[in-house]
């Protein structure tokens, strides 16, 4: 069975197709700046050239049928024709009535429409992508791998928000968590990382208490107990729990409603400064990424090392609540673009901890390149980091629906 996995952003379409025999992959590409030209693309088959360039990808459409082109393409193409595909997984975020994964069908994109309001910078993309690739490949299976689905063995009440039972009763407020696929690969990789180095303490890994640290400009934490989601960082929308790279995270939602009234300004807008001028570049000032971040803070920026410090604290914060829940930690997992990349930003988060055994090793930390543990010899809790592969559960999960 071969699956190609959609990875969809308000801007970005990323692709890649894995031979679910060999569970390998064949192609992996991606659009970036798409509504922007010129949109950057990329294209990789192993063993042949890579391509790269620039095209004029004013849609989600026109992106994708670019990928489609270059995915059969004599030179640089992995197949045929793309009717070798069996099926095509989305990541996609969040749909009203819909915790598990499902193929898609018109009640599905209904459902992910009715969403977009908590979802606003994902599920219009994802929408737009689906009915793009309804277009272009009419007969081809699709399947929606739902953000949510590894959540819903939270409990009851680590999901409730105390608000009035109508809320959660007519409209669902409740905390659903997000970046699913990367918390559940984290909960599957992190066991057999711990098997490979030779610790054997928890045999086969389903008692380990793992604290998952995806962090990149969204970024979230995941309390993991054997191999279950138990309470998770995002709420009801992707807006909640960390300051993300330009979204605010948690906030008084009092203070909302008193911007509001003095502003005068509407709902729409203060959506639009809370997710596009707030978090990461709302404190900075300059940027929400990291590296921008990182430089300006070396460079003097003193917001930037506010911006660098706050998010830093609400990594701890978590931390330590979930230690708490989870009654003790065995292995502290870090992901994601600044999580993978930026030993920096590890290193303060691990300093100060060392009160409840985590214990992170200096130069293991800042020679890791890709999957490592950084922790010190005698930390009590481990220290790992993991190179997230998202498009393996879902390419999974698609081929499990598509079987059944």
């Amino acid at each position: 069975m071969r699956i190609l996995c959609a990875n969809v952003g308000s801007t970005s379409f990323k692709y890649q197709i894995i031979d679910m025999t060999t569970e390998t992959s064949l192609v992996k590409g991606g659009v970036e700046r798409i509504g922007n030209s010129p949109s950057a693309f990329t294209h990789a088959v192993p063993g042949k050239p890579p391509r790269e360039g620039e095209i004029d990808a004013p849609t989600h459409t026109h992106a994708i049928a670019h990928a489609i082109n270059l995915i059969t393409d004599k030179e640089v193409g992995c197949m045929a024709a793309l009717s070798e595909l069996d099926g095509v997984g989305f990541k996609t975020i969040l749909a009203k009535g819909y915790w598990r994964s499902a193929r898609i069908t018109e009640n599905v994109i209904a459902a992910l429409e009715a969403s977009t309001p908590l979802a606003p910078m994902h599920n219009p993309a994802y929408i737009a992508s689906i009915r793009a690739f309804q277009e272009l490949l009419p007969t081809m299976p699709l399947v929606a791998v739902f953000e949510t689905w590894f959540h819903q063995t939270i409990p009851d009440y680590a999901a409730e928000f105390g608000v009035p039972r109508f809320w959660v009763e007519q409209h669902d407020i409740r905390r659903y968590g997000y970046h699913g696929a990367s918390h559940r690969y984290i909960a599957e990789r992190v066991p057999e990382m711990m098997a490979q180095s030779g610790d054997e303490s928890q045999p086969g890994g389903r008692t380990h208490r793992i604290i998952s640290c995806h962090l990149g400009g969204s970024s979230s934490l995941c309390a993991i107990k054997n191999g279950k989601s138990i309470d998770t960082s995002m709420g009801t929308s992707t807006q909640y729990g960390m300051i993300q790279s330009t979204r605010c995270g948690e906030l008084d939602t009092f203070a909302v409603l008193y911007l509001m009234d003095k502003e005068g300004v509407s709902t729409d807008e203060i959506r639009r400064q809370l997710i596009e001028e707030s978090g990461m570049k709302g404190i900075s000032g300059t940027s929400g990424d990291m590296r921008d971040v990182e430089t300006a803070m070396q460079a003097g920026n003193d917001n930037a090392r506010l911006a660098l410090e706050t998010y830093v604290y609400g990594v701890k914060k978590y931390i330590g609540a979930y230690i708490a829940a989870l009654g003790g930690v065995d292995v502290i997992a870090f992901a994601g673009g600044i999580g993978e990349k930026s030993a920096t930003t590890r290193a303060k988060i691990c300093e100060g901890l060392e009160w409840c055994g985590i214990r992170l090793d200096a130069e293991k930390n800042r020679q890791a390149t890709g999957e490592a543990d950084i922790s010190e010899r005698d930390s009590r809790a481990k220290i790992l980091v993991v190179s997230t592969n998202e498009e393996i559960i879902v390419a999974r999960e698609t081929a499990r629906v598509l079987s059944a």
